[in-house]
């Protein structure tokens, strides 16, 4: 099943070790918005991340991640893949992604 990896690392994030990026709440939902998702649609995907993520493992990016960010958008960083991997540079943690652009930035996993 292909959902079956993303599931498993939702489950991660109960951990005391794993957190979930603000900046990737912002982005699914965007996603979802320029896809057409109607409100219902979206309203029902993010009750199921707020289900499956609490809120205590939702992390902000800071001023100084921002900045950072926006420097590793100069090197030619998606926006929002920027913010995660600055974020992850800034807190020394890896990121659970298949996006290979942040690969060359901080520590990943998959």
């Amino acid at each position: 099943m292909e959902h079956e990896r993303p599931v498993q690392h939702l489950d991660r994030a109960r951990s005391d070790a794993d957190y979930f990026p603000a900046t990737s709440l912002i982005e699914a939902d965007q996603a979802m918005k320029v896809r057409g998702y109607t409100d219902s649609e979206r309203e029902v995907s993010l009750e199921a991340l707020e289900g499956a993520v609490p809120a205590d493992k939702v992390i902000p990016n800071t001023a100084s991640s921002v900045l950072s960010a926006v420097r590793l958008q100069g090197t030619g960083m998606d926006y929002f893949v920027s913010l995660i991997a600055a974020l992850a540079e800034e807190s020394g943690t890896r990121v659970i992604t298949t996006d290979r652009s942040i690969g060359g930035a901080v520590e990943t996993d998959w």
